[in-house]
């Protein structure tokens, strides 16, 4: 006989092995003990956390002769039948391939004839959202209505991608990723089962690979095992994964931080040397800077962070050499650079290239963002002092006072250079201002029965940008009505509705509500801050009065 495959080998025959999958499985179970059985199910979730299993497991257990609390005893006629393919009344289908409305029209033939042998013909439909919207449309009838003896199982990644008809059908179970710690012990039984003893870091390292999905863990024990060693060790899934080190992506990240250029190229030598994959590198140095931002943001990363105590304390240590904005920054720039590598044909080149550039502004940016923090309080202090604060000097020190405007003028006209720099680059919100002409115009459109482009807009509002633009504001969680309000037909709507209003010509911009700065009193304490400040380098008395 052929070799069989270690994850088609150990694939759960009953709901009691199907690992993590509890509120899924004790449903189907009590479903079959009590006869309730609906003509339709979906099943969502990621891959290898057991979909299509389970769904073997029930296509066997509603036709089984002798089930055992619900689980099919895959002894009798009917179990035997279905697992060697004698039996034709269970039918799996690869939606990927035979995604055409010709083949569901086959199903739909197919549907009218009972089982030949067992109760039900159940037809198990995998990656289901690889349908066609014609194919979907004819399987919508028959997925309605079917026959009494059809069962139809639905699996899918993607249930997103499915029509609204075809979900509100169906009864819908959402398997779950399944946790470092279960698959651990499932890949440490599996391998005493086997013959082979693994130490607990190697069938942890194999656990957190497979990113939720058992059967990639099984299939990297699979591929472990069969390097012919007696006992799998921590170096041997390095090897066979092709990753490296936590201690290598660490002295990466010191180097990068020390400015040490040099160090940064002989790490990507030696990675590129000993065969490692570029992509996963990059991968693990942006799992490893977000590890760096929690340490920088949490009092107690061990929590959240899956790794030893060295590397966390090293973590510590070196999250306390960099800002928090520098830590986001090096997540975006890799990240970058990991989507762009799927498509380079020289990944080493992109991946120094970015390396580097971490490396020579690691600090930079540190001067960069105090620069942009200067000019912002030079912004603030012009827009305040427009308002109407002013400095007022005692009549026994005229010379003071006048010393005192001069600065306040000096410092006036930088603050306007600033703002008209910032205003014309329009990298800021900070110059926008409240429009009250919002709950008009959204009245009109509620009353104009345009009750969708309403709903997008309700929890909104509007901020002038400059004399051309205005700012449709959206809070968190609003993702989806900016998306839906940029449609062409919307914004049309909506720039007529402000034109009339305002009575000039405007054009739309859809802004998340981090961009506006919409914090009068704080700017008003910093500003009156700054202006004692100078008052008290001029020597001069200081009034604040608001107008």
């Amino acid at each position: 006989m052929s070799y069989l495959a270690l994850y088609r080998k150990w694939r759960p025959m009953v709901f009691k092995d199907v690992v993590e999958q509890e509120h899924v499985i004790k449903t189907l179970a009590n479903s079959v003990m009590t006869g309730r059985i609906a003509h339709a199910y979906l099943f969502c979730g990621t891959r290898g956390t057991g979909k299509t299993t389970t769904a073997k497991i029930f296509s066997r257990a509603v036709n089984c002769l002798n089930p055992v609390e619900g689980d099919p005893c895959n002894q009798c006629e009917i179990c035997q039948g279905i697992l060697n393919g004698s039996i034709l009344d269970v039918i799996e289908i690869d939606a990927a391939s035979n995604n055409s409305v010709d083949n569901v029209r086959d199903i739909r033939d197919e549907v009218i004839y009972t089982p030949s042998k067992a109760k039900y013909r159940v037809y198990i439909i995998d990656e289901v959202h690889m349908l066609s919207t014609g194919a979907f449309n004819a399987l919508l009838k028959t997925l309605e209505e079917p026959p009494s003896h059809v069962i139809f199982i639905l699996a899918t990644t993607e249930p997103h991608k499915l029509p609204a008809t075809i979900l509100s059908r169906c009864q819908r179970f959402d398997f779950r990723r399944i946790p470092v710690e279960s698959i651990t012990k499932r890949v440490e039984y599996i391998a005493k089962e086997s013959g082979v003893k693994i130490q607990k870091e190697a069938s942890t390292l194999i656990a957190k690979l497979s990113d939720g999905a058992l059967r990639d863990a099984i299939s990297i024990l699979d591929q472990c095992i069969s390097l012919g060693k007696e006992e799998l060790t921590y170096e041997d899934v390095l090897k066979i994964t092709g990753i490296v080190k936590d201690t290598f992506v660490s002295e990466m990240v010191e180097y990068i931080i020390n400015k040490q250029v040099e160090d940064v190229l002989k790490q990507i030598d030696r990675l590129v040397m000993e065969g490692k994959s570029i992509g996963q590198f990059v991968s693990d140095l942006v799992f490893y800077y977000r590890n760096l931002l929690i340490c920088s943001t949490t009092k107690k990363p061990e929590e959240i962070i899956d790794a030893s105590e060295d590397i966390i304390k090293k973590m510590k240590e070196q999250c306390e050499k960099m800002e928090t904005f520098e830590l986001v920054t090096a997540i975006k720039e890799l990240s970058s650079l990991e989507a762009a590598l799927k498509w380079s044909t020289h990944p080493r080149i992109l991946l120094e290239t970015a390396l580097i550039k971490l490396s020579e502004d690691s600090l930079n940016l540190k001067d960069s963002f105090i620069e942009d923090r200067v000019k912002s309080l030079e912004k603030k202090l012009s827009h305040l002092l427009s308002k109407g604060i002013s400095i007022k000097e005692d009549s026994n020190s005229e010379k003071k006072g006048k010393k005192a405007k001069e600065t306040s003028k000096s410092i006036d006209n930088t603050s306007k250079n600033a703002d008209e720099k910032v205003s014309s680059n329009k990298k800021t919100a900070g110059s926008m201002k409240g429009l009250k002409v919002w709950e008009d115009i959204l009245k009109d459109i509620k009353d104009s029965g345009r009750m969708a482009l309403y709903t997008y807009l309700m929890d909104t509002k509007i901020v002038e940008i400059d004399d051309k633009f205005i700012g449709v504001v959206f809070g968190e969680g609003q993702s989806f009505a900016k998306m839906c309000l940029m449609k062409p037909e919307n914004i049309e709507i909506l720039e007529t509705r402000l034109c009339e209003c305002l009575g000039k010509e405007v054009r739309i911009k859809c802004i998340d509500e981090e961009e506006v700065v919409d914090n009068a009193q704080e700017e008003k304490d910093e500003l009156i801050e700054k202006a004692q400040y100078i008052a008290k380098k001029c020597d001069a008395s200081l009034n604040i009065i608001d107008e």
